[in-house]
């Protein structure tokens, strides 16, 4: 068999095979004798029937197709090993001529892995920003489990204010219409700014319970079902209940609510999984910062095309998650932010691309594999994990494409370890955390104070405002809450 091999671009390989007469011709034989034994011929026992027979029932073009379809792989494989070529596509065939009686000629094209020159990648240092458990978490995490188990009892009337529990009934209308969905009874809702539809608590705050009236909100433009979005609507509600929320003490009898006999008993389990925590997202800040770094110190020119498939398929799993939850995927894409959701997939596709090509150098440098009982375990967690039945572990197993996906898991997690086992890594202050925290108090700061003044200058103010003044506050109210 004659090949020639062309490189065209960053990574594509143009193959041209010239395979001799009698191998295409046998391989035009075998398929006929193949067909022969698993087709019924009237007047012939299986397997039988001459080759002009078969060639009448099935045409010429059609068994050198078939022949042709068995014979590539082996000729292909043939290739690859001889010429020693990393692919990572399928090939595309291009060009085939198939005469019986002549040599085959064809011609495939494949993108083969780029070349990737590796730095330094053993031995590399790196500054780590370590995490900390902060000092008030404890506390959080305490008050959390007391919010979980808080009571929300019914008062005595009064008239309604910002932070109260209350039950409703309600219907909605939608141009003077009930919507689909539109309704319902003994509704618990916390009344917060921005809560439920963008305006409607607020309107519930100085109402009594026992009273029936209309609440007018508009749908936000983003709003999850596109036949609402932007349009106004109509609530009629009937205020029946205010509640309180009694959030217990954070004590002993708290502490057997959660299955702990004291309090002490919780607060070390809370602190131990706390720990375990921040050992983990130090360790997998390592990480990123180790292979970072090995990254930093390779060459790599990455062929668009790899980004690409790497970017649809991180958009189909979007796509398969969105319509999970129900929503439409044509209106997903119509999105304010479906362009700025693209734009970060594309980017996290180009690392992801890059990380897999500098992984995979180091794993060939290195000459690692994985060994059957290293992969076993992670087999037995995919099978739980997919709700697999132990009866049909040994199918699972021998799933070429399970398989693969598992041992690619193991081998990176390998190399993986491998980098961080032989870098030198610091741990330094997380001064960027702290940053963000500073930031956070100093906005909060700000706003409190800009919320002073805007009330003290609505003092100075007449009472009686426009009516168009008082929907482009609405509006911009709604704009701040959701950027």
């Amino acid at each position: 068999m004659k090949v020639t091999l062309d490189r065209e671009g960053k990574n594509v390989v143009r193959v041209g095979l010239e395979v001799e007469a009698d191998r295409a011709t046998r391989a035009y034989e075998k398929t006929c004798r193949d067909l022969s034994n698993h087709v019924e011929i009237p007047g012939f026992r299986k397997g039988k029937a001459p080759r002009n027979i078969i060639e009448k029932r099935f045409g010429r073009d059609a068994i050198k197709q078939e022949a042709l379809e068995r014979l590539l792989p082996e000729l292909l494989q043939q290739v690859i090993t001889d010429k020693k070529l990393d692919i990572i596509t399928r090939p595309e065939i291009i060009e085939c001529k198939f005469e019986l009686g002549e040599p085959l000629t064809l011609a495939a094209k494949f993108e083969i892995r780029p070349e990737v020159k590796l730095g330094t990648y053993k031995g590399v240092e790196t500054d780590v920003p370590e995490a900390v458990i902060p000092e008030d978490a404890l506390n959080k995490a305490l008050d959390g489990i007391a919010e979980q188990h808080a009571a929300v009892n019914k008062i005595d009337p009064r008239k309604i204010k910002m932070g109260d529990h209350v039950l409703l009934d309600f219907e909605c209308y939608v141009e003077e219409k009930l919507i689909e969905g539109g309704k319902a009874e003994n509704l618990p809702l916390e009344i917060k700014e921005g809560a439920f539809v963008e305006g409607f608590c607020e309107q519930l705050v100085g109402k009594e319970p026992g009273n029936e009236f209309e609440v007018e909100v508009t749908f936000p433009e983003e709003y999850r079902n596109p036949e609402l979005a932007g349009k106004p609507a109509k609530f009629k509600v009937n205020l029946k209940e205010l509640r309180e929320k009694v959030v217990p003490a954070v004590d002993d009898e708290l502490a057997k609510k959660v299955n702990h006999e004291s309090l002490d008993e919780l607060k070390k389990t809370i602190e131990a999984k706390m720990d375990e925590e921040i050992k983990y997202e130090n360790e997998a800040r390592a990480q990123k910062a180790v292979v970072d770094a090995v990254v930093e110190n390779s060459d790599i020119d990455i062929p668009d095309t790899m980004i690409e498939r790497e970017y649809e398929l991180l958009m189909e799993q979007i796509k398969m998650q969105i319509q999970q939850m129900g929503q439409d995927w044509e209106e997903f894409q119509k999105m304010e932010d479906f362009e700025s959701l693209r734009s970060s997939k594309r980017d996290e596709a180009s690392q992801r691309v890059l990380h897999s090509l500098v992984l995979g150098a180091v794993v060939r440098a290195e000459d690692m594999n994985v060994t059957e009982e290293e992969v076993t375990p992670y087999l037995n967690e995919y099978a739980m994990r997919n709700n697999i039945p132990p009866d049909r572990y040994a199918e699972i197993f021998q799933d070429e494409y399970v398989l693969r996906q598992i041992t690619e898991e193991v081998l990176t997690g390998k190399v993986v370890d491998f980098l961080v086992n032989n870098a030198k890594i610091n741990y330094v202050p997380d001064t960027e955390s702290s940053d963000k925290k500073e930031t956070k108090k100093s906005s909060a700061k700000s706003t409190k104070k800009a919320e002073k003044a805007e009330k003290a200058d609505k003092a100075d103010k007449d009472d009686k405002e426009e009516k168009p003044k008082k929907d482009a506050k609405k509006k911009e109210k709604a704009a701040k809450a959701k950027e």
